[in-house]
This record gives C-alpha cells, structure tokens and sequence, in this order.
C-alpha cells in the first residue's frame, strides 16, 4: 500500500547522522513485509548507506548508496522489514542517513537525501469483523452506509453524522465514504478486503455487528428519532474499542470539554515546535480555527515564550515568524536564551489554520570543526493565545469548515433521490479539514434557509428561487442569473449544476447550497472534480464549483472579498459604490468562465 493511503507523506527528506521516525499503520491480522521505494539523487553527500531500524533501534535494512557523481537521478529500494513489530497497530520505523566521509558534514553545502514513492507490503488475511471494537479497523478503504430509500430525517441525520465523524477519525488517510439507498430492511453485499459496509435504519436502539465472524459482516446502526444520533456518539468519543462485544445500546450520547474563555496556552491546544540550528532551521506550529469553539475568530493576540540555547554575543541568531506568508514578528537572539514577544495577527492573515511558521538562523563566528554544536529553540507551552471574537461572515469554499463548527444544518428539497448522496459528500470533504467533530442537524428548506446557524442545502433552483437567499449563481432551466454588483443574466441552453459557498450576512452566518438550474446529473462531474483534488475542499477557491451539459468543472470567484465586506456592513451605513468598473470587468471575466464550458459544448453541437 502507498504511503499516502496509510496517511502517510510520499515524500520524505533526511539528513546526515539525523534519524527521522515514522509510525506506520498496519491493517488489522496483517504484518508489514516490506518496505520499497525510490531515492534521489543524493545532495553533497558521498558514498553511504540509508540505515532502516524498527522502534527499539533494531536494524532491520540498509540501501546502499554510491557517490552522488556515481548515482542515478532515482534509485528504486525494496528491503524486508518483516522483523518490525507491530504495536498499537503500528510499526515504528526510523531512517538515518549515514555518510562514509563526514567532512563537509559540519559547514559544507546542504546534505540531504530524498526518499518518494514509498510503499509497504503487507501479508496475511484480514479476519472478519466480530465485536464493534474490531469493525473499524486501523486502516481502512471505503466504508458504505446503506440508507433506507425512504429514510426519514432522523435517518438522514445519523448518516451524516456517521460520515462526519467516519472522515475525522480516519484522517490523513484518504478514506472513501458512499452513501446508498436500498430497500428498508435490506441486507447489504458483503464487503471487500480493507471496506466496511454500515447500515443506518430505525428499530430498537444500538449498534450491533450482524453475521459477526462472517464475511458478509455489517454494523446496523439503529433507533427512533434522536437515538440514531446518540448511538453515532461512542463512534464521536472515540471509545468503540471498548465495546468488545456484537452489540451494545448507548443510552446518552457524551461529549468532552472545551478550553474555556478566550486566552488558551499552547499547552492546552498542544502546540509544541523544536529545532536544533546550525545556520537555518525552520518548523511551524498551527491550530485549527474550527477547534477553538465560542464564536467567529477574526484576529487573535499571540504571546509567545520560547528557550534557546543562550548565543554568545560574538556569534550570530535570529528568529523570523511569519503567519500566511506575512512577518508578524522577528527578533534577534543572543545570550539570555529567553524570547518573550506578543504579536497580532489579523483576520486578512488567519486561514482555517491559525499557523506559525518560523525561520531561524544561527552562525557561529569559530572556525568550522567537528566541536560546532547546533542551538536548541523550543517554543513554551505557556504561551497563549487571546482570540478576538466577531467579524462577518466567511464567504467562500475558504470559509469552511470554521463556520459549520460545531454545528451546522442540512435541508434536502426532494428533487433527486441521490441528495443525500450529495450531501455526504460536502460534508465528509469539510470533515476531513478538522480535528474538530462537525454535528449536522436536518431540517426542512424553509428552516434552513431562514435560519442564523451555518447550513448545507441540496436544492434545485426552482425551490432555492422561493427563499430569500441570494447564492452567486440562480436562475431556472436554461436562464442563469450571477449576482454581480451589476447582475448578468446568460441563456446556457441546458442548465448549470453548482456547489456554492457564500456570507449570509443578512443571518450572520454561511452557507453551502448544492443546486442544479437543470437535470441533477450536472452535478455528477463537479463531485468528480472534488474528489481528484489532492487537498480536497481545501483547494477549492472563490465561492462557486460549476458545470454544464459538457460536464467541465469550472472553480471561479464571483464575489470578491470585498463584495462580501460591503454586503456584510449594517444597512443603515452609508458606503461607497459596490465596485468600480474595473472590478465589474474583472467579476464578468470570472462569471464567464462559468458558462465557458457550456457555451463551447453548444457550439460544438451546432457543428456536429
């Protein structure tokens, strides 16, 4: 298996005599055999050898590796491990580069060996799940959660819940999560190795593997009313590995604590950076925004404390911290060993993540020799941060998944048998951003649309046309409207299908509206698209995913960031005009390359 199935990086970078570990996840009865991979071209370092040991420091392979003039640009490895062991589900495994000649290893040009390509072997057979605590395994593939084609809301929602929470225990790993409607009462196919199939459906309360043991085993998630939700709950707290049974009934969903207040320490949101410096060292430490609870973010003060190795006052160190891609701070180091610095960082910086990135430099003034130590820089777990609550709404794909935490709302017109589909899938890309368990609640339309809290809505443009939202894109059939400041109105034949994502301002809140001005298959391509991202909903940008018959995503901004902060301000303030005509222009460019795709599908088909 490819490391970045395991969650893994495919990519990894080492240095002389310096170890780097990983804890590598190993399916359930299997054992890692092998370990295989490529390594590049070797960076100033002379003949060696790549050493591989398992946790206890055993040595478990070597690769050889010649002079960089003798080396190939890559070289493929396949080595045994099979010696490692398995703990946790894991095996721990470290690499070390380890040089034959040292001597530019001090002051000599950047050494550095790139390993990509990684794979692990694994043997045996996967047994059938027999007890909860065993059904969801340490690594996993696809899960399917079957649906009653007539699930009621309830059903809906523990789905949701179960996809939510599924994307968020199994991240990094890319796990694939579909969502099928079958006949109530159905039994679902058996699955196949490393996939789980889940069946959500009102009965008597509980989760319980059927046909445990068998390879047709499934878990049925079951309930009436809010007790679907309340099963999902051992799943959300993470406690099924202690329901070594077939089946068991929760009787009260639980929930953990939050950080109180809006000052939090590092420690309590477990930041910790360290990095041994000898000329650069960068590392960088982050919060995910959704985690910190208690309202919108839009600034936050940062007071950060920091030990290093005290620097003597002839030699040199600086410290640089940047904050997406802005200096927020920087400093010199020298012989008290002791940072104490508080910064800001602002709403146009902060990301999802409240990320700090820092850059370090030390130069010692003795001459280069086997006796130059590095420093030591590690951040103090008693910094804090003071978050600045408020703001506008965030509009766009880049608003999420902050403004759906903790909880958010989800409405289905009816329209397509396949919305709940849809509606998974938003929600198990969003879920995958965060740490932070993300609780959907299903209501009717009309709710979703007039309410204050961040929602989801699967609607065509027929039902959307009946609230009093305003998405960047509208319109019905083959009319489509695209809420400029100066509105543009396009005939695109058959339709467009779109994910939108914009400020609500009016309801302090922001909202995700899968719509099709058409047939539902519009759709289709645009979850195809999302799916072949590699980050996701992440690399999503701008406020609208679109396509037409041609089935071309289109990803393009409609309303600038600055639409969204003239629609955000009280309506009894007087403002400036909406935009200037080179802004128009600019939104009429993007707005077209929306209907690009269609317009060049109909011209195509007059000539045909």
């Amino acid at each position: 298996m490819a490391w970045p199935t395991l969650g893994l990086a495919d990519e990894v970078f080492l240095g002389p005599n310096s170890s780097t570990s990983f804890s590598v996840p190993v399916p359930l009865g299997l054992n890692a055999s092998r370990l295989s991979g490529v390594y590049h071209l070797p960076m100033n370092i002379g003949a060696g050898y790549l050493e591989i040991d398992d946790g206890d420091g055993k040595l478990l392979a070597s690769v050889n590796l010649p002079p960089a003039g003798a080396a190939a640009a890559v070289t493929p490895f396949d080595v045994d491990v099979s010696a490692a062991r398995v703990r946790a589900s894991a095996v721990d495994l470290s690499f070390t580069v380890r040089p034959i000649d040292s001597a530019d290893q001090y002051c000599g040009p950047l050494q550095q060996l790139t390993l990509s390509d990684l794979a692990t072997t694994f043997t045996g057979i996967e047994p059938p799940a027999t007890t909860i605590a065993s059904f969801l395994p340490p690594v996993l593939e696809q899960v399917t959660i079957y649906a009653p084609t007539d699930a009621d809301a309830s059903e809906q929602q523990s789905v949701l819940t179960l996809v939510s929470t599924l994307a968020r225990l199994y991240n990094p790993q890319p796990l694939r999560i579909t969502v099928v409607s079958q006949r109530r009462g159905s039994t679902p196919p058996p699955s196949a190795q490393l996939a789980r199939s889940i069946v959500v459906e009102t009965g008597d309360p509980g989760l319980s593997v059927e046909k445990p043991g068998d390879p047709g085993a499934y878990l049925r998630v079951s309930g009436h009313g809010d007790e679907l939700t309340t099963q999902v709950s051992l799943l959300i707290n993470e406690l099924q590995s202690l329901a070594q049974v077939a089946s068991v009934r929760i009787d009260q969903a639980g929930s953990d604590t939050e950080p109180t207040g809006d000052t939090v320490t590092f420690g309590q949101l477990k930041l910790n950076g360290k990095a041994d410096v000898l000329r650069t060292a960068n590392f960088s430490i982050g919060v995910d925004r959704a985690t910190l609870g208690g309202g919108r973010v839009d600034g936050v003060s940062v007071h950060l404390l920091a030990d290093y190795t005290p620097v003597p006052r002839d030699d040199a160190a600086a410290v640089m911290i940047r904050s997406g891609g802005v200096v927020v701070h920087r400093a010199t180091l020298d012989d008290t060993g002791v940072l104490d610095a508080t910064f800001d960082v602002d709403a146009k910086t902060l990301g999802q993540g409240i990320n700090l990135d820092f850059a370090l430099t030390y130069t010692p003034h003795e001459a280069c020799g086997p006796l130059m130590a590095p420093i030591t820089f590690q951040v103090n777990p008693k910094s804090t941060l003071t978050l600045h609550r408020g703001g506008p709404p965030l509009g766009g794909f880049s608003g999420l998944p902050s403004e759906f935490s903790p909880s958010f709302l989800v409405a289905f017109d009816g329209s397509s048998p396949n919305q709940l589909g849809y509606a998974a899938r938003v929600v198990g890309a969003v879920a995958r951003l965060t740490g932070k368990q993300l609780m959907p609640q299903v209501v009717d339309v009309k709710t979703a649309a007039d309410a204050t809290t961040g929602a989801l809505i699967v609607a065509n443009a027929e039902a959307m046309s009946k609230t009093s939202l305003n998405p960047p894109l509208s319109g019905n059939g083959k009319e489509v409207d695209v809420a400029l400041p100066t509105a543009l109105r396009a005939d695109v034949g058959d339709g467009l299908g779109s994910i939108q994502a914009f400020a609500d301002a009016p309801r302090n809140r922001s909202v995700v509206l899968v719509t099709t001005t058409g047939s539902w298959t519009l759709v289709d391509p645009l979850f195809g698209y999302l799916d072949g991202l590699g980050g996701g909903w992440s690399q999503l940008s701008g406020d609208v995913l679109a396509a037409g018959a041609a089935g071309t995503p289109v990803n393009v901004a409609v309303r600038t960031a600055e639409d969204a902060a003239e629609s955000a301000a009280p309506a009894d303030e007087s403002r400036a005009p909406v935009s200037s005509g080179t802004a128009i222009a600019v939104a009429v460019v993007l707005a077209l390359a929306v209907l690009g795709a269609v317009i060049l599908w109909m011209r195509r088909r007059r000539t045909t």
